[in-house]
């Protein structure tokens, strides 16, 4: 099945909970709910002798439950680009150099056409954004806190502007740097964070980090030393603070960044499964373009919305959820692990991602449905 056809706005949100359904005991109350209505069920009598927990936290207390199906909003993802401007990038597919750069032949060439074509497909369903490294005086030089694009939508004609800017009239990347991939990490980190906090953005949000080589421009100042450790450290900071990464390699099979390549996408909670590359290697502009339409889909299709709780007086909460998945027409329990089970995508915990396994089986269809249960405590 397309992840086009799983059943997504019918997600259910189960709140099991006494003392709050707004109906009398021993009056279970049914209807049919269209589009965005709340349908309330009787699921039955907890408490008492005869009947368990349920699962619920607390003390039963002899009153009906009650069932809450709500849609879940799809918000469109958040996805900030973090693209490798180093001088390497003037290298053709094979790391070939070219005297005064390979032009139309280089890696940066091959990039530009894909990441255009990819944004102007889908700015309506993608806010994109764009920060290049490095962006400042120097070899190392990152600007900690600035983008050469905010995230928005319908921001391709700004993210092709931007490129344009960096590129010169041969194709060649201008400017081209060291390859200082632990402070451009950080820094988008940081630029996230800070959108994150804005009440006005709860989107979920992405890092793409594409780049065709080691990272080199270790703390200690020296550019050309390597820094594998410090760039891994900075993609789980990213994913930590709620930011998972994409992990794209340009051209760089067969060198010896593939190892660090590898556990940059492992750090940031998307690899690729089933292999040995665990990042996504591209060789020419088809073959990101298609990364790049991958990407967006897996960001679209494993975040689920979590609705409010279904009461205000504190039995229910964003915090206290758990995640099911039905499989063949049974819901089982997906865990609450960044591996092969879900994670929160913010602090305020108003979405939810699927990885590893779990994402998976929803990109292919063996997940028909996602529930985002409310647990319930019961003074």
């Amino acid at each position: 099945m397309h992840p086009s056809n799983i059943v997504r706005v019918g997600v259910v949100c189960t709140a099991l909970f006494v003392g709050a359904c707004g109906f009398s005991p021993g009056k279970p109350v049914s209807g049919a709910g269209g589009a965005g209505n709340t349908v309330v069920t009787g699921i039955g009598n907890f408490g008492g002798a005869s009947s368990g927990q349920g699962g619920l936290t607390g003390n039963g207390g002899g009153q009906e439950c009650a069932s809450y199906d709500r849609p879940s909003a799809k918000l469109p993802p958040d996805i900030l680009i973090v693209q490798d401007a180093s001088g390497s990038m003037n290298q053709d597919p094979t790391n070939a150099t070219c005297q005064g750069g390979c032009g139309a032949g280089s890696k940066w060439a091959l990039m530009i056409p894909a990441i255009n074509q990819v944004v102007m497909e889908t700015q309506a369903e993608v806010n994109w954004g764009l920060k290049l490294f490095a962006d400042m005086g120097g070899q190392c030089g990152v600007n900690p806190t600035t983008v050469a694009v905010g995230i928005a939508a319908n921001n391709a004609a700004a993210v092709q502007t931007a490129l344009a800017g960096r590129t010169d009239a041969n194709m060649n990347v201008t400017n081209g740097s060291s390859t200082p991939t632990r402070a451009a990490m950080n820094a988008a980190t940081t630029y996230l964070m800070a959108r994150a906090a804005m009440p006005d953005f709860p989107n979920p949000k992405y890092i793409v980090l594409a780049t065709d080589g080691q990272p080199n421009c270790p703390m200690s100042g020296q550019s050309s030393a390597d820094d594998g450790p410090g760039a891994i450290a900075a993609v789980t900071a990213a994913r930590t603070a709620g930011f998972g990464t994409f992990v794209v390699g340009i051209a760089a099979g067969g060198t010896g960044a593939e190892t660090t390549l590898n556990s940059m996408a492992d750090a940031g909670g998307f690899p690729q499964m089933g292999g040995a590359t665990r990042y996504y290697g591209v060789t020419d502009t088809a073959g990101f373009a298609t990364v790049l339409r991958t990407l967006v889909t897996m960001a679209a299709t494993c975040t689920f919305a979590v609705p409010p709780p279904p009461t205000t007086d504190g039995t229910t909460s964003r915090g206290d959820i758990k995640i099911q998945g039905t499989i063949g027409g049974t819901k089982s329990d997906i865990p609450q692990n960044a591996t092969d089970g879900w994670t929160y995508t913010d602090a305020n915990m108003t979405s939810v991602i699927l990885h590893g396994a779990a994402c998976n089986q929803v990109m292919d269809g063996t997940i028909t449905n996602i529930s985002i249960v409310f647990n319930c405590h019961i003074p």
